[in-house]
């Protein structure tokens, strides 16, 4: 064990000693703050994280050594961005285990849903990954108040894993490592590719025609969905991509839980080929099934 101290809060170590540059710093409480991802130079290819509590007779936080650990990132690397994607859909389904039946403790009482809907990581966050600057803006019928993730992909990996693991959402270790790495890796700017606002609003920007291509003989879309995108009954593939076409590129990379659809970016396809098949599918003739 390595004992560090961030210069600012603490003498011990000379600031030269230390790399905060690729760090994560998150308050726990109004005595507590941990700092993730702190090199210190004399093992420069290790990374650590550590507790700094308040000391109230100085006013400063200062290091608590017996918080100090090596950050260990084999299971960050081991880790299935793809799984991550469909756990962030209806981790249940992935995982096999019962639909949970009561409404998630930690859902905003501002919010409208209730029930499984509740412990489902998008009802929040969005399929857009921007929560309530996003589609799930104020006044929408998925408005809980809580912001996006986009943003959470600069964060060290070891912060997210853990703010996950706060949440007790009965997920596993793996589970929890899976879906870091997608909020790290997996996660898109959908302003990129969806417009997000104006009269082209829903609007992808991809190719149609690429998209007819992979849609009918790459992408296999065509054996499922039929050519017109509605041979399963209560899917209609047309209607879901303008209705809300953040979900289908989100489907289309990652597929949907507890169906045979597979995750396009496993199969290979680039990110711009996923974005044409979901331009190509807002052609696709629409009809009413409700909300998926």
């Amino acid at each position: 064990m390595v004992l560090i101290a961030v210069s600012s809060v603490s003498n011990t170590v000379a600031a030269g000693d230390l790399g905060m540059s690729t760090s994560t710093i998150v308050p726990f409480d109004e005595t507590t703050i941990r700092v993730y991802d702190v090199k210190y130079a004399p093992t420069p290819d290790v990374l650590y994280q550590g507790d700094f509590v308040l000391n109230e007779g100085t006013l400063s936080f200062e290091l608590d050594p017996l918080t100090v650990t090596e950050v260990d990132m084999t299971m960050y690397e081991q880790a299935d961005s793809v799984r991550g994607g469909l756990l962030y859909d209806k981790w249940w389904k992935i995982n096999e285990v019962a639909e949970p039946s009561d409404t998630y403790v930690w859902y905003p009482d501002v919010g409208s849903q209730s029930g499984s809907t509740t412990w489902r990581c998008k009802e929040c966050h969005g399929w857009d990954y921007k929560g309530q600057e996003g589609a799930y803006e104020e006044g929408s019928s998925h408005y809980t108040g809580i912001a996006g993730l986009y943003q959470i992909r600069n964060q060290s990996a070891t912060a997210i894993y853990d703010a996950i693991a706060r949440k007790d959402m009965s997920l596993s270790e793996q589970d929890i490592w899976d879906l870091t790495k997608f909020l790290k890796e997996g996660m898109v700017d959908m302003n990129k590719y969806v417009v997000f606002s104006g009269a082209q609003g829903k609007s992808a920007t991809g190719d149609v025609g690429n998209g007819q291509l992979l849609y009918d003989d790459l992408g296999g879309c065509l054996n499922c969905h039929g050519g017109d995108g509605n041979k399963i009954l209560s899917v209609s593939v047309g209607a879901v991509a303008n209705d809300n076409p953040w979900e289908t590129l989100h489907k289309i990379r990652f597929g949907n839980p507890g169906t045979r659809m597979y995750s396009a970016i496993s199969k290979g396809l680039s990110l711009q080929d996923q974005v044409d098949i979901l331009t190509y599918a807002q052609t696709l003739p629409q009809f009413d099934t409700g909300e998926h």
